[in-house]
């Protein structure tokens, strides 16, 4: 899996005051763009490790569908 095929995209929703203020985004969203297979993260307590985590499930489903290790 080429790494510029790969789109990463911060996902959250908007925030407008109270407790939340200030709070980071760490939701991840990894799209391989060639296939368009998509995952979604944000179960970690970084935003790095969510993206380890999404990258590591569409490295998965590539391996499912049989494009692992292609170009």
């Amino acid at each position: 899996m080429n790494k510029s095929d790969l789109r990463i995209e911060t996902v959250g929703c908007p925030i407008h005051g109270g407790q939340k203020v200030g709070v980071t985004i760490r939701t991840v969203k990894v799209t391989h763009v060639p296939t368009g297979i998509s995952a979604t993260c944000g179960s970690e307590r970084s935003q790095m490790l969510n993206r380890d985590v999404a990258e590591s499930m569409v490295e998965w489903g590539l391996e499912v569908i049989g494009l692992k290790g292609k170009p």
